[in-house]
């Protein structure tokens, strides 16, 4: 997977110029969403008592894609990653620009030196606002309404992979690994099928909104 999105990020630098014109009507029939499983491989990120933060956004990333793609119809979802491997910040960004993908959603968990927990949602404020706001706000009400998880809101951020990306797109902390509450509903089945039916929830909604 890391040589594919090589290739495509290679592919991606030489013909950029050419993804500014529009695309056809008939080309964007389909609607196209990149899910990035954050972290992987050498890069563990956040880690808990018992799970790695590597190990929770595959598992919540993969189960997403299957809710989306089952229930939802003229979808396309790609994954950035399906197993555990290290793919660059970059990397993710250009593979979801060679995609031309329609939305991306970055999966991750949190940590903190003292006491913290719930969810929040990052966007970039620079491109895409109002629709990465949208979904973001969408992701946060699903996880408070439906897992029951503390709101910590929607935040702007400067991440690379919000940044780089062009089309809109959001960073999702579903919770903190450093939490040993939130590590244990991380870890089970119950909770990280919670997680993901909330995030498709949430795009599900999305998706009804560009038909308003």
């Amino acid at each position: 997977m890391k040589q594919v999105l090589y290739l495509y990020g290679i592919v991606w630098a030489l013909i950029v110029p050419l993804f500014a014109l529009p695309l056809p009507t008939q080309a964007r029939e389909r609607f196209k969403i990149v899910i990035d499983a954050g972290h992987g491989g050498k890069d563990q990120g956040a880690a808990g008592r018992k799970i790695q933060e590597k190990e929770v956004t595959l598992k919540i990333a993969k189960r997403a894609e299957k809710y989306i793609r089952r229930r939802t119809r003229g979808v396309d979802v790609i994954l950035t990653r399906e197993r555990d491997e290290f793919i660059s910040l970059n990397e993710r960004a250009n593979f979801a620009n060679f995609c031309e993908a329609d939305l991306f959603i970055s999966i991750h968990a949190n940590s903190a030196r003292g006491y913290a927990e719930g969810t929040e949602t990052f966007v970039w404020s620079k491109r895409h606002n109002p629709w990465s706001l949208k979904l973001a706000r969408l992701i946060q009400k699903e996880y408070t309404e439906r897992a029951k998880r503390k709101n910590r809101g929607v935040k702007k951020a400067n991440f690379a992979v919000l940044r780089n990306t062009n089309m809109p797109a959001v960073l999702t902390e579903v919770g903190f690994i450093s939490n040993a509450k939130e590590e244990k509903y991380m870890k089970s089945r119950r909770g990280r099928r919670k997680l993901a039916y909330c995030i498709y929830q949430a795009v599900k909604q999305y998706l009804n909104s560009l038909d308003e």
